[in-house]
């Protein structure tokens, strides 16, 4: 029966990480608006105030955009 259990056990822990994954991914699709992104406490000062300067009020943005405008911005590329 132990063995039985310790494939159970790699099962459920699959299962668990497909989940887990698939909750990522969701997360990093949503979209936030450029208040959103001024009132977060996962950004710096200095991150918010380069999204306020760069984003456009009236669009939405993933994470992982807003993170690409930041990079510009630090870059040298921002328009």
């Amino acid at each position: 029966m132990k063995g039985i259990g310790g494939a159970l056990a790699m099962f459920t822990k699959k299962e668990t990480d497909r989940k887990n994954l698939e909750a990522e991914e969701k997360h990093n699709e949503t979209k936030y608006s450029k208040a959103q992104f001024s009132e977060s406490q996962q950004l710096s000062l200095i991150e918010k105030d380069i999204l306020a300067a760069v984003l456009l009020e009236q669009q939405t943005y993933t994470l992982e955009e807003a993170q690409q405008h930041i990079q510009q911005f630090m870059n040298g590329e921002a328009q």
